[in-house]
């Protein structure tokens, strides 16, 4: 890639960043009339936003996520597990700190409706007798520790069975919807 190339891309990635940036200030702002008015992608953004703004803005993540109402701690734990199996697998919702949701996430599957979710979830659990409450062997700091936690469950074979399922991001639009004023 040439110079102009390289600075031509950084400009549009950096205009891109402040649109963003943009977007997220109008989602910080919206009443929840104004929620209520987004499409369906544009809502969960602006949930997503503003969910994230709550618990950025405390010391710890836990602290953050306790500071969420109860409609709120739904969204942002079910989401945390989608995001990471979307990005790396299940191995890495283990593995990172979205581990503390671990032991609610079934529980918050259930209540947006993503039984088929939680079903997986629980067997997979369960067959493997993964206690969720402490996750402290997957808690890595290098590629060897997660590559070898990652070998010892069949994580691939929950992941392909996960993307065969409806996106969370669907359930979570509904349950959003449902709960409007609580965001």
């Amino acid at each position: 890639m040439g110079l102009f190339s390289f600075i031509k891309q950084a400009i549009a990635f950096k205009k891109s960043f402040k649109e963003q940036a943009q977007r997220d200030a109008v989602y910080l702002q919206m009443s929840t009339e104004e929620l209520a008015t987004l499409p369906d992608d544009e809502l969960f953004s602006a949930v997503w936003i503003r969910t994230e703004n709550i618990v950025s803005s405390k010391e710890d993540l836990l602290e953050g996520f306790n500071s969420l109402n109860d409609e709120q701690r739904v969204f942002y734990a079910v989401n945390y597990l989608e995001m990471e199996v979307n990005n790396g697998g299940l191995c890495q919702f283990f593995v990172n700190s979205s581990r503390m949701v671990a032991p609610i996430v079934s529980e918050y599957m259930g209540i947006i409706g993503a039984i088929e979710h939680k079903k997986l979830y629980n067997a997979f659990i369960e067959k493997h007798q993964i206690n969720t409450n402490d996750l402290s062997s997957f808690d890595s700091d290098t590629i060897e520790v997660f590559q070898s936690q990652y070998e010892c469950y069949p994580f691939d074979e929950y992941d392909d069975a996960f993307y065969e399922l409806e996106p969370l991001q669907n359930h979570l639009v509904s349950y959003v919807k449902k709960h409007i004023e609580k965001f």
